[in-house]
């Protein structure tokens, strides 16, 4: 790879295909790709999961290198395994220490539900190894970029332990923010098993409210931090939406470098005129010119799932997670209301067992209206992207946001709340459907005017569905932004 700009590491929890459980995982691969393109060294490190295990060996994916590491914590010693792989168009590496991370589910316990007891102790032992195999493969990044709270401790180790500050001092951290609602919150009497000094844990450092926190840690020890729209910038700054860390995101805007970067698409897989999964489940693919390849992909859909379409019948699609967070609360106090309409539903989720068993009552109850499938599947993402006429997404708050991205260009009006980043990627009227209400009231009637206009206007709808689809969101506009925000790190001349 000849004349590369700098050397850049995502350390991340996530990586699609590898290991996926939400939007994470697909901005750090495409964000990686786009950069890559642009001629930056990229490279990618994530946990040996399970699910990474699993998926090498489905697709006979090969090991490039290996390399054999260790790192000392509290008088022990945690050997670990370095495996590099390149595969589509990524340079991943994975830290495989299976005592920690041959696991089903990366954060959970699939039989609790609830984060593994020994999160804080994972997530230690994995950024300090972050590091520790930079110097093992003799490559120090210029950038080392850290996504969300598992990796905010990264910045702190490269400052506060001697065997990283001397190595990584050309080195800057970028910490970029996902979701702020998850912080990577511990009792302060596991601050022992950290390996740093306690000055570290003070109002302006680790501490809140006499606990540890990963993502303030990764705020205020890195040069540059930002988040994944720009609305979504602004938000948490406001003690609404801040998750008791708007001071100090406010203060990180004052001291430092603070930036609000909209998610992309990588249309090399969502598109519906190259898409795989369309062209083998349906033999059917469709552009701006065969809408109507859309209109039998939807006819078939509904075909195999059982829901009984008329001419009039609209289908609604929703892939989400299923939490008050995605808006399941005010959807369901108004989904039978539309239902009585005849309006159709499918839905792809898992989350909250009440509402995993509230929609399959309903799936019961309206079985030729309503569709329902617990758990996730890319493929049935895809499907349902396609066969849809709208895409719903009522978050309560929503920092990017990606399935709006998909429909815009697979010509499935999105119908959202403005919030973060749907407010920044859907103009009402022009590309989609926005209430700014939070109710269900007004989620039923922006719904109403949704599917209202599909039925009476196909004029109106034909131009909305071919505006949001002639749209670019691609990551090559992203990545300016990212590239932008390196430079400035790398020229800053204050310290942090």
């Amino acid at each position: 790879m000849k004349n590369l700009k700098r050397k850049v590491l995502f350390a991340s929890g996530e990586a699609v295909p590898f290991a996926k459980v939400g939007g994470l995982a697909d901005m750090v691969s495409a964000l990686s790709k786009a950069l890559i393109q642009k001629k930056e060294d990229v490279r990618i490190i994530i946990p040996k999961y399970r699910s990474v295990t699993e998926y090498m060996k489905k697709h006979n994916i090969k090991v490039e290198n290996t390399y054999h590491a260790s790192i000392e914590l509290h008088d022990r010693i945690y050997a670990f395994t370095i495996e590099e792989v390149l595969y589509q168009e990524n340079f991943f590496m994975f830290i495989d220490i299976p005592e920690f991370f041959d696991r089903e589910h990366p954060y959970t316990d699939s039989e609790t539900g609830k984060d593994h007891p020994d999160n804080l102790l994972r997530f230690v032992i994995f950024d300090r190894a972050v590091l520790e195999t930079c110097k093992i493969i003799s490559w120090i990044p210029d950038i080392i970029h850290c996504h969300d709270w598992h990796m905010g401790l990264i910045p702190l180790f490269k400052e506060a332990l001697p065997e990283y500050s001397s190595a990584f001092f050309n080195t800057r951290t970028v910490f970029t923010i996902h979701n702020l609602a998850y912080q990577g919150v511990f009792p302060v009497d596991q601050y022992s098993l950290l390996g740093v000094d306690w000055k570290y844990f003070h109002v302006d450092g680790l501490e809140y409210y006499r606990h540890i926190n990963f993502m303030k840690g990764g705020i205020v020890f890195s040069k540059a931090v930002n988040t994944v729209s720009k609305t979504y910038a602004e938000e948490i700054k406001t003690e609404s939406l801040g998750s008791g860390l708007e001071g100090i995101i406010q203060k990180q805007e004052e001291l430092a470098i603070f930036r609000g970067i909209m998610n992309g698409v990588d249309y090399t897989e969502w598109d519906p005129s190259i898409d795989t999964v369309l062209k083998e489940k349906y033999q059917l693919n469709y552009t701006l010119e065969t809408l109507a390849n859309k209109e039998k992909i939807k006819a078939l859909y509904a075909k195999e799932n059982k829901i009984k379409l008329t001419k009039d019948t609209p289908l609604i699609g929703m892939i989400t997670r299923l939490y008050d967070q995605k808006g399941l609360d005010i959807f369901l106090e108004c989904v039978e209301d539309l239902l009585k309409q005849k309006i159709a539903f499918t839905i792809l989720g898992t989350g909250k067992k009440e509402y995993e068993n509230r929609l399959l009552e309903l799936s019961e109850k309206y079985p030729s209206l309503m569709n329902v499938t617990i758990g996730f599947s890319i493929e049935r993402s895809h499907e349902i992207e396609a066969a849809s006429d709208m895409f719903l997404m009522p978050s309560q708050y929503e920092p990017s946001g990606l399935n709006q991205l998909y429909s815009l260009r697979y010509g499935t009006v999105p119908i959202v709340h403005r919030t973060g980043g749907l407010a920044d990627s859907v103009s009402d009227g022009k590309t989609g459907f926005v209430f700014s209400n939070y109710h269900p009231s007004d989620l039923y009637g922006t719904i109403l005017k949704a599917t209202t206009m599909w039925r009476e206007n196909k004029i109106a709808w034909d131009k909305i569905v071919k505006t949001g689809m002639k749209e670019d969101w691609s990551w090559k506009r992203s990545a300016k932004g990212y590239i932008d925000m390196y430079d400035e790190a790398l020229s800053a001349t204050y310290s942090r």
